[in-house]
Formats: C-alpha cells, structure tokens, sequence
C-alpha cells in the first residue's frame, strides 16, 4: 500500500533533496561527523546552541549507511541525478556504507555472513560508482574486487571493477593487488587477475579513434595515449614487486611469472634492482626448472641497470647462469672505469684471448657444449675464480683495487679453477653474444635498455665496497 500511496518515493526524494541542500543551512543533527568533530576538539554541543562547527560537505553519509541496499541505491541514484553533490562525496557515501554492511572490507577480507546479502552490495556499490575517474581509490576498488571474487559475483561486476581499476593502477601498492585464488587453483595468487588488469592500464596508451570514410567504410587509427612516463614507471615498478611477492609460492607456474613480467618489459626502467628481485626469488623457490627456462627468466633484466648492492648480490649469486654473472663483473667494471675518469677498460684475458684465437677444427658438438656451460649454474669456486679475474683487471688498470681489494687478491684465488673457467670463456661464438654491445656501443643486452655501456650512474660505482662479503637484495 505504501507504494500504491507513493509515500516510498516521497520518503526517498525528501532524504535526496536534504542531502543536497547547501551546507550552509544545515542546522539539525548527523551521526559520524558530530560525534567526530566533538572529539577532536574536545567540546560537547552546547545545550543553547553556542558552538558553531563547520558542517562537512558529506555530512549525511553515515545516516544513510542505516538504509537497507534497495532504498539505499534509490537513494543515491536520487542524488546522483540532482547533480548537486561532487563525485568524490557520493564515492565517499559508497565507500562508507560498503565498509559499515560488509564487515573486514576495510582489511580487504569478507567475514562469515549473508552471502547473498554480501553479494547485491558489491553489485550495488559497482553499479552506483561515479563515472569519473579518482571517484573512490584504486585501493577501495581492489578491496570490492577481492570481495567479488571471493563472492563470486557476476562476469560483468568484476570485468567493470578491472576497468576502473587499470585506469588509476599506478596509485596501488602491492599488497592491494595480491588477490587470491579461487580454491581449486593450487596457485596461491589469481595471476590472471592482475594481468587483465596491466592490459587495461596499457591500453589507455593506445587510444582508437574512428574516422568515417565517404563511402561509409569506417578507418580505423590509432592515436597516442594519456599514460605519462611517470605513471607507467610506477606500474613497472608495481609490478615487479608483486613478482617477487608471487614467486615465493612455489607453485607458481613460469608462464605465468614470464607473462606478467613481459607485459611491463617495454616500459623503460633507469633501475632493473626490482626484477632482479623477483628473478631470484623465483630461482630460489623453483629450484627443479630446466635451463633453457633459467635462461629465460634472466632475459627480463638488464645487467647494466643493476646497482651497486645489487650487482654485488649478482656476483655471488650461484642460482643464476654463467653468463648472466659475466655480463654483470663486465658491466660492474665498465661502470668502475667510467667513475674514474678512464677509457672503457679492456675485457678480460680470457675474454680477450677469444677475438686472436679462432677455434679451428672445432666440432659442433663442442660448440653445444660451451653453449650448455654458459647456461649452467655457476659453482662457488667459479665465481670466485671470476671475481679474482675482474680484480686483477682493476689493479692493471689502476681503477682503486688495491684499495678495495686489500693488493694481490688473485694469489688468493684457486689456478686450477682459473684454468677451467678461461677455458669455458675461449668461444668466439658465445663472446659474440655475451658482449656484441660492446662494439655497438647502444645494443640492449637486456629488455628495455638503450643506454651505451659507459652510460651507468658513476655515482654509485664510487663507493663500490669489496664484494668478499655477502650482500642481500632480496
């Protein structure tokens, strides 16, 4: 009856136009924000009326947290329709009654309950969000995206919830994107998620535009995007971040780990610390994976954007590949000769021996086998035996070694593994590929860098400390 008298959608217009009404003439009493501003200032409402507190702009967001969900979207789609009220207001009213009516949201989990209940306010909520961008945080919008899946809300909720949250991802942090996966996945992160929502923050660079032609055909363009440098360098960031995190479940396919970290591949980093990270991580945790994959994997970073600690964590690091600790005492001490002031230093003997002594008569199965040792893992005794080669490099070229070495460091180092490692290092074909930039002076050995070799930070090479000790970065 009270439909049929159309005293519901009496009531809902006089609580719509009263929310909108300017603040300024706002004299009865609201919930949460009284209560708050008394506390802060440490007053109680004067009786008569005397104190005289500035009425916030949302002042009826808490009041309307007591609507059950159906009035409560007609409610809001009253006030949405007056234009009135500022789109940060409304999402600060959704936000405020998902948290009151879905209790632990705000901790990005949902509690035992009303599923079905649970359920409609995530919908609600979605489908009431300001068209604008920024109306509520991209953190808000990961929380009802954690509640949707774990809800198991409909295709298309989620899919909006993406949307919104690849327009504005570069404000999340990594804990808001470790989503979890559905129960019959043995994986413990939804990769598949956070890779949807990458897709949608890269499309924004690439907008459509559609040009119609005289003979009603439809051309199709491409036009520059609106991402800044900045947001996509957070995002890199973000990302590799979120790898690390992820690659300490070990299982973690490497598909998915190579998909997502490909994805930010393009975007140009001046730090490649962060992927070195989640490489090692994932190395450590995945310990059985073959060594064409361990080649793989590394192929995601670039040695001579690496820093200084990190670089002295690569060294010492026996889960990665051969070449890959080459490449990094390589870059380590092009780096070293560019903070002194001095020409790029030569490579090391056995290094160099490879552009004098071609190897006549050599057997492709000898070839395949060299190829084999440089993917393998290093040993102690190999790194160690590279380590003394890259010193004696500095102290014939005078870059500081005996002050960082403590003088004849090669003594120390053992001739018979010395031996062994010149002879994985005497393959013209491999030298080619390890080192081709040397002679381009701009050719990236990793995935996004154009830098020339003598182009890192000299800053940072300066203090370069020994690299006797370990150091983690992980």
């Amino acid at each position: 009856m009270s439909e049929d008298l159309k005293l519901v959608g009496r009531c809902v217009e006089s609580i719509a136009t009263k929310s909108c009404v300017d603040v300024s003439k706002v004299d009865w009493s609201y919930t949460y924000n009284r209560k708050k501003i008394y506390e802060e200032n440490g007053n109680e409402p004067n009786l008569n009326g005397g104190i005289k507190r500035p009425v916030p702009k949302d002042w009826w967001v808490e009041d309307l947290c007591e609507l059950e969900i159906d009035l409560y979207k007609r409610v809001i789609t009253n006030i949405k329709n007056k234009s009135l009220l500022s789109y940060e207001v409304i999402g600060e009213a959704l936000k405020a009654y998902a948290y009151r009516n879905m209790p632990g949201l705000s901790r990005g989990i949902i509690q035992s309950g009303d599923v079905v209940k649970y359920q409609s306010t995530v919908d609600a909520i979605v489908c009431l969000l300001p068209a604008e961008r920024g109306s509520v945080s991209c953190s808000f919008l990961l929380k009802l995206l954690k509640a949707a899946s774990l809800l198991d809300s409909r295709d298309i909720v989620k899919e909006e919830l993406v949307r919104r949250i690849g327009q504005q991802l570069e404000e999340a942090s990594v804990n808001d994107i470790l989503i979890r996966a559905p129960e019959e996945d043995t994986a413990l992160y939804d990769v598949a998620a956070v890779q949807k929502i990458v897709e949608e923050f890269l499309r924004q660079d690439q907008n459509t535009e559609i040009e119609s032609l005289e003979d009603g055909d439809h051309l199709q363009r491409m036009q520059p995007g609106i991402l800044s440098d900045a947001s996509k360098l957070m995002v890199a960031k973000l990302i590799d971040g979120y790898l690390a995190e992820i690659a300490k479940d070990p299982n973690l396919p490497l598909s998915k780990f190579l998909g997502l970290a490909e994805m930010v591949s393009g975007i140009s980093r001046p730090a490649h610390d962060g992927i070195y990270r989640a490489i090692d991580m994932f190395l450590k945790e995945h310990p059985g994976i073959t060594k064409s994959e361990r080649k793989r994997i590394c192929k995601l970073m670039d040695c001579r954007k690496l820093s200084v600690d990190a670089c002295m964590h690569a060294v010492q690091n026996e889960r990665l590949p051969l070449r890959v600790v080459v490449q990094v005492l390589f870059f380590e001490q092009v780096r070293a000769a560019a903070s002194s002031g001095s020409s790029t230093p030569d490579l090391p003997k056995g290094i160099k021996d490879l552009n004098s002594n071609t190897s006549h008569g050599s057997s492709r199965s000898a070839t395949t086998n060299t190829e084999e040792d440089w993917d393998a893992v290093a040993t102690a005794e190999e790194l160690k035996a590279l380590r003394g080669e890259l010193a004696s490099l500095r102290l014939s070229n005078g870059v500081g070694g005996n002050e960082r070495n403590g003088g004849d460091v090669k003594s120390g180092v053992d001739k018979a593994t010395i031996s062994k490692m010149r002879g994985l290092l005497k393959s013209k074909k491999i030298f080619a590929k390890l080192f081709s930039s040397k002679g381009t002076q701009g050719e990236n050995s990793g995935s996004d860098s154009s830098e020339s070799l003598g182009s890192a930070n000299p800053e940072e090479a300066k203090s370069t400390p020994s690299r006797n000790r370990r150091h983690s970065v992980s």
